[in-house]
């Protein structure tokens, strides 16, 4: 280890700082120790006012106080920590915690959840060299931690990724970097930065889970890669405290518990590779919705027990890419047309309810129709003065070619769903038969 914490301490404040209490300006030891039962223990019911508005349930919590606390019977001098330094905005954690002596400074990047939200910022990063949230990272390491040297950077997923991204900013003031499931970088940001990713890599170490849906997004630029054991599914597969409870450390704070990256995390790694390169030629709305698309379509693959994946989980995935096929190659061309119409806001996207849409859609086109006709019948048989007769007609063409105008467009908007629709139903049936036989065979390899 060349830095001065351990793979485990750096975990531990990778958790904490999602902790609310995190934020006071005690001491690691002093934050926690009011947190105890009467028996000394951590509980979730002790530490019910440590965790509340922090989004870690009480569990999680109790978890990592404990943990902590036995680090600190280990370790004295990690519990007399205390952040110097604090970044607290909307999207964006960081804590610089540094000893008593004001030395051995350690920032430390929350991440943004596992929320779709979160998968969807995470895939921001394929289209944009520096996102919102990385520049806020770039400006507090570099203004607010100016003043340190040799700072040890640590987070976990989008913190993990703040972490690298700092590391390549400010290289020469970074003594390590330690990513815990955090996410690559975009090809924009890889060829924007190629000298200062080559000097940064060797201080940057990946620490995730083997089955974990983040860390594949994108493109790695870390100088070694570990892969450690997890043994749980769904959201815990990226939970920052199932790195602590399922893996063991040795003398020196380091991973014992070492593996192999999953077979589906690494298929469902050239899954999103094959998506981003997909992302070049598109629009920006079109590069956003895929974006979406493909965060939720890896939630949604890791998140399937295993047993389920090839005939629960393969059929929607095609689907959601099939409609972003459709989006990139057909919708862009049609002016004017909102192409998020046609993406539902959950994982599976409801055909049959597009279908419906669509039929609406051309029974108001034939209202439109018998409006018109009633509109032209008025128009042909005013009785008015000459010039009130003119003046009415005229504004009465004018309705009735708008609401043709308006019927036409109903009428498109309706065949361009229909076909919609159809092609998604046939890519996911296709393609769920064509892959079924393939992930079968990933699934009964993967340990």
């Amino acid at each position: 280890m060349r830095g001065k914490y351990t793979q485990q301490e750096l975990l531990l404040l990778s958790n904490f700082v999602y902790i609310p209490a995190c934020r006071s300006d005690a001491t690691i030891r002093d934050i926690i120790d009011p947190f105890r039962d009467e028996s000394g223990s951590f509980t979730e019911a002790s530490v019910l006012e440590a965790a509340r508005g922090g989004g870690m349930s009480c569990r999680d919590v109790a978890t990592v106080f404990d943990a902590i606390d036995k680090r600190i019977e280990e370790n004295p001098t990690f519990g007399d920590l205390s952040a110097s330094r604090r970044l607290e905005e909307a999207d964006v954690r960081a804590v610089c915690y540094t000893d008593p002596k004001d030395n051995s400074p350690v920032v430390v990047f929350r991440g943004t959840g596992g929320t779709a939200e979160a998968w969807r910022d995470n895939f921001e990063g394929a289209f944009e060299e520096d996102t919102k949230i990385q520049k806020i990272a770039d400006d507090f390491l570099g203004y607010e931690c100016g003043g340190y040297e040799d700072i040890v950077v640590t987070g976990h997923s989008k913190g993990g990724n703040l972490a690298q991204f700092v590391t390549v900013k400010h290289e020469k003031k970074i003594l390590e970097c330690v990513s815990y499931d955090g996410q690559g970088f975009g090809d924009d940001f890889l060829s924007e930065n190629p000298e200062e990713i080559r000097a940064a890599s060797p201080k940057i170490t990946s620490i995730s889970a083997y089955n974990d849906f983040v860390n594949i997004l994108l493109t790695c630029i870390a100088g070694t890669s570990i892969f450690v054991a997890n043994d749980q599914s769904a959201v815990s597969a990226h939970s920052s405290v199932t790195l602590i409870t399922e893996n063991t450390f040795d003398e020196a704070g380091n991973f014992t518990s070492t593996r192999h990256q999953g077979p589906v995390a690494n298929a469902l790694k050239h899954f999103t590779d094959i998506v981003c390169d997909m992302l070049g030629p598109a629009q920006e709305s079109t590069k956003e919705t895929m974006a979406a698309i493909a965060g939720t379509s890896i939630a949604l693959a890791l998140s399937t027990p295993k047993e389920e994946l090839a005939d629960a989980c393969l059929g929607p995935v095609a689907g959601m890419t099939a409609c972003a096929l459709i989006n990139s190659l057909i919708i862009d061309n049609v002016p004017g047309w909102d192409e998020r119409a046609l993406f539902a806001q959950s994982v599976y996207v409801d055909i049959t309810s597009v279908k419906s849409a669509a039929d609406c859609l051309r029974w108001q086109a034939a209202s439109m129709d018998n409006i018109a006709a009633r509109v032209n019948d008025i128009r042909q048989n005013i009785a008015y003065s000459i010039t009130a007769r003119l003046c009415a007609e005229q504004a009465l063409l004018n309705a009735y070619e708008g609401i043709l105008a308006i019927q036409r467009k109903l009428e498109d908007m309706s065949d361009a769903a229909h076909q919609a629709a159809n092609v998604y139903m046939n890519t996911e049936e296709s393609a769920a038969a064509l892959m079924h036989l393939q992930v079968s065979q990933i699934v009964s390899h993967d340990p």
